[in-house]
């Protein structure tokens, strides 16, 4: 998700070679205007993606919560009609719709804490580019007083104060990658431990299982005498 990436290096490369060619200061602020406004919908595309992909394990890890009650509730309308095989069953499908739901909850955690640093780093960019259309008029102004040779000698600190702002969302997504690569670690991790905890979870699982079996047994039984 590399939103901002070389952002600073491509439109530093436009302002230089629109300096070399300036002969029109008030077109070059515009071009300038129009490279930044370009950058930043491009970036809007990417955070609309990252927002997406995070809405989308929302849903899934939604859908397997839902799933899970589902079957519960399945499970217990079995033990009050008697049939013990298809309540364990549905217990089982329960079960194994609350591990899917169980991995993907870290998952979107991740990603929803990625999209709040990404939605951060865009609303600062905007800021940027707004600070630069309010400019922009003064500085043509500006350029537009002085001579061919101190036009340049005027933009020049300009654009520097822009690459450090740029520079600033660099940092950023430093930030950004390095909360990727923690998620990302978890999840290999997560991986690699799987297979050796397989067995032991299905008996864990198990287990559990033959517990609300007896739960839901001794609620049919209480309900059974109290109607």
């Amino acid at each position: 998700m590399r939103f901002f990436s070389r952002v600073s290096d491509i439109i530093s490369s436009n302002v230089n070679d629109l300096l070399d060619r300036a002969e029109d200061p008030e077109k070059m602020v515009k071009l300038l205007i129009v490279e930044m406004e370009e950058h930043i919908e491009k970036a809007r595309e990417g955070l609309a993606k990252a927002l997406a992909g995070e809405k989308q394990l929302e849903a899934n890890l939604r859908k397997n919560r839902d799933a899970a009650a589902d079957w519960l509730a399945k499970a217990e309308a079995a033990i009050e009609r008697g049939e013990d095989d298809l309540a364990r069953k549905c217990l089982e499908r329960k079960k194994e719709h609350e591990k899917i739901a169980d991995g993907l909850q870290p998952q979107w955690e991740a990603a929803h804490r990625t999209s709040d640093a990404l939605k951060a780093d865009f609303r600062r960019l905007e800021e940027k580019v707004e600070e630069a259309r309010r400019r922009r008029d003064a500085l043509i102004a500006r350029q537009l007083a002085a001579e061919a040779q101190k036009q340049v000698a005027s933009v020049a600190p300009a654009m520097s104060k822009a690459q450090q702002s740029f520079a600033k969302f660099d940092r950023m997504e430093r930030k950004v990658e390095q909360i990727e690569a923690e998620a990302q670690a978890l999840v290999e991790l997560s991986d690699t431990k799987r297979d050796l905890d397989k067995e032991v979870a299905h008996s864990e699982r198990q287990a559990e299982v033959d517990a609300e079996m007896a739960a839901l047994k001794e609620k049919a039984r209480r309900k059974k005498e109290g109607s």
